[in-house]
């Protein structure tokens, strides 16, 4: 779920990011959960290294392996031609097991001669990568005469299949939501990423907004806490109050939420190749209101919270004036906070009307 990013540093990120990771509990993936207990360890492992010079060989960046040992390859032997095979050559001596050592020397092979290997056994070995917590996408690039593989993608992590279906709309293809392992920029906050098959679901950003939950169910002052970025509102708290109502499966819908809101971006990217911010977050608007009512209102409460004119705010804004128009209650574009009140089963048909409606519009 986009967010309004608040500045934070990097490194307080990652450290967030590993204990948060490593401290989320509930039952919305359990084999997600075993993953972050057992295997983020960071990029100083067999595994990480191995991640870390792969990248180093086909996108001649040493950063990961530098992370591993401070200035294992320093400037100036990055100006020396062919440094990266090199270097890639020298990794291989230094492992001892003979099942990764063969096939990292089958890594270096695709490098220098692709043409030994067909698309169907490329596909193989990203498959066979997993196993090392490589996800990576091969691609061939021919220029002038001569041709090579170079990397769509190469992230050091997981990726877990998404078992929710999304309310409104029917994938063909199977998504997945990634775990990386260490810090990628691209994976500071939920979003539908830029790969087909892929989201990304925070975990600080479920448990900052399952604890707020939690406490307003509770009776606790959350004045200091930010809903979806937002301050918290009598609004906010009103929706989350009757979200849940039976105190029960708390963090499953929010976690449930968030995918909802990225399947959304995810079906506009891929199906309609449409990225415009606005139509993005109308339609995932729509989608998590449809899912869960009040939950839903609850993040459009917090969109027209917002301080400053954004997507998320114009987003809010259209469905309010569509529900207002639909209901012949105009006075609820200037008094948003009268929609909470309305039927829930009309709430889901108007949501739904307008979903459609939109979607309609791009075809």
């Amino acid at each position: 779920m986009k967010r309004i990013k608040k500045g934070m540093p990097c490194i307080l990120a990652v450290t967030l990011f590993l204990l948060f990771a490593v401290s989320v509990q509930g039952s919305y993936e359990s084999t997600l959960l075993e993953s972050y207990d057992s295997e983020i360890k960071g990029i100083k492992n067999i595994n990480g290294k191995f991640y870390a010079y792969v990248v180093l060989l086909f996108n001649e960046n040493p950063h990961f392996v530098n992370l591993i040992q401070k200035d294992s390859i320093p400037l100036k032997i990055m100006s020396q031609e062919g440094f990266n095979i090199r270097e890639y050559r020298n990794y291989l001596k230094t492992i001892s097991d003979t099942k990764l050592k063969s096939f990292a020397r089958t890594i270096l092979s695709i490098y220098l001669e692709p043409k030994k290997f067909s698309n169907a056994r490329l596909a193989e070995i990203e498959q066979h990568l997993i196993a090392y917590n490589i996800i990576i996408q091969f691609t061939r690039e021919k220029s002038r005469g001569t041709e090579r593989v170079s990397l769509n993608y190469c992230i050091f992590g997981k990726k877990i299949p998404i078992t929710i279906n999304h309310p409104l709309v029917k994938f063909k293809e199977k998504i997945y939501n990634i775990i990386p392992y260490i810090y990628y920029d691209e994976f500071s906050t939920s979003n539908s990423t830029f790969y087909y098959d892929m989201i990304y679901i925070n975990p600080i950003e479920v448990e900052n907004d399952f604890v707020i939950a939690q406490k307003i169910l509770s009776g606790e002052n959350v004045s200091s806490y930010f809903f979806v970025g937002s301050k918290i509102t009598s609004d906010i708290t009103y929706c989350l109050k009757r979200a849940f109502a039976n105190k029960q499966k708390i963090k499953d819908e929010i976690w449930k939420m968030f995918v909802i809101h990225e399947l959304t971006h995810k079906m506009l990217n891929n199906n309609f190749n449409n990225y415009d911010q606005v139509t993005g977050e109308e339609l995932s608007l729509c989608s998590t209101i449809y899912s869960n009512p009040y939950l839903g209102l609850s993040v459009m409460y917090s969109y027209i919270n917002y301080n400053s004119i954004n997507p998320h705010r114009i987003a809010a804004s259209n469905y309010i004036t569509f529900i207002a128009e639909q209901t012949a209650k105009n006075h609820m574009i200037k008094k948003p906070e009268l929609i909470k009140y309305l039927d829930t089963a009309l709430i889901k048909e108007l949501t739904k009307k307008y979903f459609n409606i939109r979607l309609d519009e791009l075809r």
